[in-house]
């Protein structure tokens, strides 16, 4: 999980598409697309984590709330 969020704040998207963007939706949106690219990238060296999120969506949504939190500290 470290290692995901550490790769999504640096992501090129993540501060203007993320961070500093006051559009809730938006924001939403912009936390998925970023999550997807780094896991992408991650896969190789997750992947049964991968494997669980591309056929768990409600374990996706719950990833995505912790990461929120933890990228919010």
């Amino acid at each position: 999980m470290v290692n995901i969020v550490a790769g999504m704040r640096v992501h090129p998207s993540f501060q203007e598409k993320y961070q500093n963007n006051p559009d809730v939706q938006n924001r939403d949106l912009a936390l998925k697309a970023i999550f997807e690219d780094v896991m992408r990238g991650e896969r190789k060296k997750e992947l049964d984590l991968y494997r669980l999120l591309a056929s768990d969506d409600a374990f996706k949504q719950a990833m995505l709330d912790t990461l929120k939190r933890m990228l919010a500290a």
